[in-house]
């Protein structure tokens, strides 16, 4: 079973903005691009002239700033980030050290931010991988061989019938049949 990473998860919908952006023209643009009530901004990121993460202010420093100061001027260069190629438990562990609102997510190769995650998205990820997990070592000694014919017994003769699809209806008496290890109630 694959691993959930953070590119499984990820929001592409990330506000950033080059470096020499002005704090005026990113909280306008914030303004007019957040239309979605469930959408909660809470960081800006800078990225350079090729999409590369290099720093994040969050909304209340963009609000308290000159509208002139280009955003690369307030925001915090040492970023913590997570890989698109990190595992979602990596991420939980992250978020729990960190206690952010929400991550951005690299590539691993190039730095390029690519979106973020909020904590909800790793929590429902976990919960989903942690279901799959459940569920096959529930069910890992069980096999399976769609091929292979099983016994059927019909209700109303008592005939064994062995097939490998359920038949529906004994070829003796036309009865109803039910699998043989089913057990009637």
């Amino acid at each position: 079973m694959a691993l959930t990473t953070a590119r499984d998860i990820l929001d592409d919908g990330v506000t950033a903005f080059e470096t020499t952006t002005s704090v005026d023209d990113a909280i306008d643009s914030i303004r007019t691009s957040t239309a979605d009530p469930e959408y909660t901004i809470y960081y800006a990121y800078v990225v350079d002239e090729d999409g590369a993460l290099c720093g994040v202010a969050s909304l209340r420093e963009l609000l308290n700033a000159d509208g002139e100061t280009p955003v690369s001027s307030i925001a915090t260069e040492s970023v913590i980030s997570v890989t698109d190629a990190d595992p979602a438990d990596h991420v939980a562990k992250v978020f729990a050290r960190n206690k952010f609102m929400a991550l951005p997510v690299v590539d691993d190769d190039s730095s390029e931010l690519l979106g973020v995650i909020r904590p909800a998205d790793v929590i429902e990820a976990l919960d989903e991988e942690s279901s799959k997990a459940v569920l096959a070592e529930t069910f890992r000694d069980i096999e399976y061989d769609p091929a292979a014919e099983s016994t059927y017994e019909c209700f109303t003769c008592g005939t064994l019938i062995e097939a490998a699809d359920n038949p529906g209806a004994c070829p003796n008496c036309g009865g109803d049949v039910r699998h043989r290890r089913t057990t009637i109630e």
